[in-house]
């Protein structure tokens, strides 16, 4: 028998891992921060830290097409139930509704939404397509109604307010007459819409709710917070059905497939954990990659997951097929997190910059501009990159000087405006290396 294990245990080994353990798929230039499949189930869109968001076919995993528009990182996108609309929310504030008919042609235009002062987190429609829920760091919830004019759903728009700082997640109510939504002040909250009135909270508590579903037919509600609690109880009494805590790692993605009976949460050190709701029992507990998982999506067939975080790729794990206790941790080393021998200039690059920035000549598809040739280049004018007006009216010319001063005191003081992320680097060793790789790696 222990000849048997062990020659199995070589096979797995020896199995190609792209057909074995997990299939790998490409389109962005930046980390995948959501998945959203349309109510057909035949395409999917993931949306990227990269501004654009990508339609795929769910049968064969083909990109179909690239959605621009964003001015910042996106972070959540979501199909009508009617299959009408694909909204998408980011960093910047604003929300856009896409029409699928029109997702494949080039010169597609959505409809913007403003409002919010802060960055969308997480978008909801009602179940007959007639309202948009949006939640934001701004504190607020929108309230976007599409039913009669699409058009102009910005003038008719509201907000609720009540949560104690950032809100992360909506849902609405079956009937759609009520909203649920989910905050740092670790409470789910419960409102009436004819009013906007805050009725009670059917969670309370002690830490951050990150992601939550809400089953009311079922009576159940899951949600995950940032102590890494994923938790299930009963809607109408708080009995708890089940409770996980993985070491005060936060939970940042929730599934729920009603029809497959399937409910996953995904934690920021790449655990994912699927469980079968029939029976509270665990399916799958592994790790699907060497950090957060940010969003996962059960695929139509129900026999594999697709999950997206802090990768350039998107990974579909089978489910049933595939042993992951076999797996320790999967997943190649990261173009941040390098585990080759490198130097501590190309070190320092790889965790603070590789994210945004590349240094080929080709830079599209990231969040920020390339840095091929930024030495001796005036701020906010390389070709074809959508600078913000602050650094398109810079006068500043990148030098090693200046580089230095832009990391030694940081984005927000050297380039006052910009969308870059205030990031600043106190060990002077750090930097000195940091600015001489770029030196070398730059050059035109």
């Amino acid at each position: 028998m222990v000849r048997l294990f062990l020659c199995f245990i070589l096979y797995l080994m020896l199995l190609p891992s792209s057909a074995s353990a997990f299939d790998r798929f490409t389109a962005h230039g930046g980390p995948v921060r959501d998945l959203a499949l349309s109510p057909d189930g035949e395409n999917f869109v993931t949306a990227s830290f990269d501004y654009s968001a990508v339609l795929w076919s769910a049968n064969d995993i083909k990109e179909k097409s690239t959605l621009y528009g964003h001015e910042a990182a996106l972070n959540t996108a979501k199909f009508s139930p009617d299959g009408r609309w694909l909204a998408t929310g980011g960093d910047d504030g604003l929300i856009m509704l896409w029409r699928t008919s029109e997702l494949k042609r080039d010169d597609v235009e959505p409809i913007i939404l403003r409002g919010h002062k802060g960055k969308i987190v997480h978008l909801a429609f009602s179940n007959e397509s007639k309202q948009l829920a949006s939640a934001s760091w701004d504190g607020s919830i929108g309230l976007w109604q599409l039913e009669n004019d699409p058009e102009n759903t910005e003038v008719h728009s509201r907000f609720i307010r009540g949560h104690e700082g950032p809100v992360n997640a909506v849902q609405f109510s079956n009937d759609g007459d009520y909203l649920y939504s989910a905050g740092q002040d670790g409470q789910i909250r419960y409102w009436r819409l004819a009013s906007d009135e805050y009725l009670r909270s059917v969670v309370r508590n002690g830490w951050s709710i990150s992601v939550f579903a809400i089953d009311e037919t079922k009576d159940i509600v899951a949600f995950g917070s940032s102590d890494g609690v994923m938790s299930v109880e009963r809607l109408s009494d708080q009995t708890t059905l089940m409770r996980v805590g993985d070491e005060r790692v936060p939970v940042l993605s929730l599934y729920y497939a009603d029809d497959a009976g399937v409910l996953g949460f995904g934690n920021a050190k790449g655990r994912v954990l699927l469980v079968d709701t029939s029976n509270w029992s665990v399916i799958r507990d592994f790790h699907a990659a060497n950090g957060p998982i940010w969003s996962m999506l059960l695929m139509p067939d129900h026999q594999s997951l697709m999950v997206a975080g802090l990768d350039d790729f998107i990974t579909r794990w089978p489910i049933y097929e595939f042993p992951p206790e076999f797996l320790d941790k999967p997943g190649p080393a990261r173009r941040f997190h390098p585990n080759r021998d490198i130097s501590n200039g190309e070190r320092q690059f790889a965790r603070k910059c590789s994210v945004c920035h590349t240094l080929k000549a080709d830079g599209k598809r990231r969040a920020g501009p390339s840095l091929f040739g930024v030495f001796g280049r005036q701020a906010g004018r390389l070709e074809g990159y959508p600078y913000s007006p602050a650094l398109q009216k810079s006068d500043i010319i990148w030098t090693s000087a200046t580089i230095n001063r832009l990391f030694a005191e940081g984005p927000d003081k050297v380039t006052p405006g910009t969308k870059m992320p205030i990031q600043r680097m106190k060990n002077e060793q750090d930097l000195k290396d940091l600015v001489s790789f770029l030196q070398s790696a730059t050059q035109n």
